[in-house]
């Protein structure tokens, strides 16, 4: 039987990341590969390439920006990227109307003054282009599995610790309403062409049940400026036979906002 686009996706980010982002990110790469994105491509916020390294096959992307010199060190490695450029991507080295796209997968959450962000990204894009985002939305927290138990059993000051503790380590720092998300990007001047609730709350809870175990990969990042993951094929096979379920599931409810909008 031919895998599933959601398979493949999740297949190949079993091979690089926890199972929890695993999940969350095949979900999103499943998503972006239903669209066409016109060239040149920019991917804002590319980190050290893991994403770029699961999805994109044959042609890299035309460009990734990031503000940390030490993730690009290893995004270069992944050679998925023709061109790749260390800055503030609210204030992006690249002339108007430069871009025919732009991904960006769950970045402007971590970013302070979205709207600077949202205006610059209509900036350097073409008219007629197109953005691709994934953001983070307020209803994230709501769906975790941990935190709401605490709250449930009378340990609420805790839960609010561990939800503060989370913020600080994976630096969120703009987390808004999907209603406000939308707002943003208009505001921005952008068209909006397509808006969907993803990541259900069963991969929003199953991420935060293996949050734990991803901390062995974590550690290394200090050190090699990305994740280490080491997983043998029948590992693959089995966590595939397991969870792909949740990623191949259409969403009728998503902690997250998926938005396709156009200049």
């Amino acid at each position: 039987m031919a895998k599933s686009k959601a398979e493949y996706y999740f297949r190949r980010y079993l091979k690089i990341a926890p199972l929890g982002l695993a999940l969350w990110r095949s979900v999103e790469a499943k998503h972006l590969s239903r669209i066409k994105l016109p060239r040149p491509i920019l991917d804002v916020g590319c980190g050290f390439g893991e994403f770029a390294l699961a999805f994109v096959d044959g042609k890299p992307v035309d460009v990734g920006i990031d503000i940390l010199a030490k993730n690009l060190y290893n995004t270069v490695k992944t050679k998925k990227y023709k061109n790749l450029v260390i800055g503030d991507a609210r204030e992006m080295p690249f002339s108007d109307n430069t871009f025919g796209s732009i991904f960006s997968i769950s970045t402007y959450e971590h970013i302070t003054h979205p709207d600077k962000l949202l205006k610059e990204s209509y900036r350097v894009l073409r008219p007629g282009g197109i953005i691709f985002l994934t953001l983070e939305t307020d209803e994230v927290d709501l769906n975790t599995f941990y935190r709401p138990l605490f709250k449930k059993i009378g340990i609420g000051s805790f839960s609010k610790w561990c939800t503060q503790s989370y913020n600080r380590i994976f630096h969120r720092q703009t987390l808004l309403s999907k209603k406000e998300w939308i707002e943003k990007i208009k505001n921005a001047g952008f068209v909006i062409e397509k808006q969907q609730s993803i990541i259900t709350p069963k991969v929003t809870k199953l991420f935060d049940i293996f949050l734990l175990t991803s901390w062995p990969a974590q550690l290394f990042y200090p050190l090699l400026g990305k994740r280490f993951v080491f997983r043998p094929p029948f590992a693959v096979d089995i966590l595939t036979k397991l969870f792909v379920k949740y990623v191949e599931e259409e969403e009728k409810e998503g902690t997250n906002l998926l938005v396709i909008a156009r200049k």
